[in-house]
This record gives C-alpha cells, sequence and structure tokens, in this order.
C-alpha cells in the first residue's frame, strides 16, 4: 500500500496531496488504516508531513533528516485547491528578472492567512491578500520537471512589483526587472494591468522608471500618465517622505537615481 500511494501520486505529478486526496483513491479502504499507513510512510522517510493532514513525498536520492521541499509546491498544497499565484520577487526570479529567489517565496492569496508567514521543514512561504479587484493575471506554470503552480505573468508580476516594490528587493530591483522584460512585455496588456490594479502610484512608478530608462514613449504612455492624477506618491514607498517633487510625473524623488541608471 505504501508504494501504491507514492506511484499513484507521482504518476499524477503531484508531489504534495492531502488525506483527502489519499480517501477519494481509495474509497473502500478504512479510514483508520489509510491513517496508520500515511504515519508509517512518515515515519520511514517516505512521506514529509508539512502541514495538518497534507504530504510531500520525499525524492528516493534524499536524506529524509535534511531535505526541504520545494516551497512553491508546498504553497500550492496549502492552498488546497483556494485562489493563489506565486508573485513579487518570487515570480520575477520564476520569469527570469531576477538572479536569486528570495528567502520567502511570496505567495498572493484571495484570503487573509495567519499567520502571514509559515515554514515548514526549512521552507518559507509569505502570503499578501489581495483583494478581488487585485487578483488577477496569473497562469498555471512550470515550475519543476513534474509540477506546476500559478504564478503571475510577466505583465501582473510588474504591476504587482510598482505597487509594492519593498516585496521585490527595493525599488532598484524593479528598475531592473521592467529593463529586463522590456522587449517581451505586451504594452496593451500592461496598461490594461494597470488600470485595473487601481493604483496611480503604481502607474507613476511604472512610467518614471520606463522614462528614466530611455524605453520608447508611446501616445498610449502619455494619456496613461495624463489620467493618474493630481497627487504627489513616493517614488520608492519604503523610503522617507522627502525628496524633489517631479511635477511631470508626481511623484517625490525620494531615492538616489544613479543605480537606477545602470539596470545590468
Amino acid at each position: 500500500m505504501k508504494w501504491e500511494i507514492i506511484k499513484k501520486f507521482s504518476s499524477k505529478n503531484k508531489n504534495c496531496f492531502s488525506y483527502k486526496d489519499v480517501l477519494a483513491e481509495h474509497p473502500d479502504m478504512d479510514r483508520s488504516y489509510l491513517s496508520k499507513v500515511l504515519a508509517a510512510m512518515v515515519r520511514m522517510g517516505m512521506l514529509m508531513k508539512i502541514y495538518r493532514d497534507s504530504y510531500y513525498i520525499i525524492p528516493l536520492s534524499a536524506a529524509p533528516e535534511t531535505y526541504s521541499p520545494d516551497s512553491r509546491i508546498v504553497a500550492k498544497c496549502l492552498m488546497k485547491g483556494k485562489g493563489y499565484y506565486i508573485a513579487y520577487s518570487s515570480a520575477m526570479y520564476i520569469h527570469g528578472l531576477m538572479d536569486q529567489p528570495g528567502i520567502k517565496t511570496m505567495v498572493v492569496t484571495e484570503r487573509q492567512m495567519q499567520p502571514s508567514t509559515k515554514i515548514i521543514k526549512g521552507t518559507a512561504c509569505h502570503f499578501i491578500y489581495h483583494t478581488s479587484r487585485r487578483f488577477f493575471g496569473y497562469l498555471e506554470t512550470w515550475v519543476t520537471m513534474q509540477e506546476r503552480v500559478m504564478v503571475s505573468d510577466l505583465e501582473k508580476t510588474i504591476v504587482d512589483a510598482v505597487s509594492k516594490p519593498q516585496l521585490c528587493g527595493g525599488l532598484i530591483e524593479v528598475g531592473k526587472a521592467i529593463s529586463h522584460a522590456n522587449e517581451r512585455i505586451e504594452l496593451q496588456k500592461m496598461f490594461y494591468y494597470l488600470a485595473r490594479n487601481g493604483s496611480y502610484a503604481a502607474i507613476k512608478r511604472y512610467l518614471f522608471l520606463s522614462d528614466l530608462l530611455g524605453m520608447e514613449w508611446t501616445s498610449e504612455h502619455e494619456r496613461m500618465l495624463e489620467g493618474s492624477g493630481s497627487s504627489i506618491s513616493l517614488l520608492d514607498p519604503n523610503g522617507p517622505d522627502q525628496g524633489k517633487k517631479n511635477s511631470r510625473f508626481g511623484l517625490k524623488i525620494n531615492v538616489e537615481l544613479n543605480s537606477l541608471m545602470d539596470p545590468e
């Protein structure tokens, strides 16, 4: 039975599964017996119990005592079918916009998660709640040879980044990401996402950084800038409330710009 469970879920490319999943696969078997089988598999190092009734298959080549599961798949397992997507710095890494993944896997959810950070077997998932207005722009993406998870698409990754640069390594990293993504971005989708996101500050940051980095400026850029409101926002929301005001973009330039001019 132990190996049958492993083969069943491995054949479906599911490294992570729940007790309910096992019951669904074996509806005629005694529940207490299945519980004992799963407990024995954990003791034998075949499975890792990551949260309540959720289990992660430990590869045969790994040492059970030191093995750390892929946090992106752990996040998928923890959400148990509820709406989520991998976002911010974690999505930037998946899209090739950052060289190194962050310490925590950033996960956007449709509901509040408590605690907001969960540490499981050496991996950390940080959950960020988005209202329904901002919960969009994601697709199922391969993150390992066996499994796919929901990840913000390229344009939504940039939109989220200019909304909360502090979750992406800071404004300099966001500027680098915009530069690296420039030739792959679908501008019409980007503008639609920025409008749907509903943050004037995010729009201003994206347009300012695009202009600063010498990207093509179109009539659509200008139209979006004209509709971005008259309030003054901080270029870096995590920085001090000080600096020179840029009246064209409606931003207070509260960070050193020389470092932003070098996207490499």
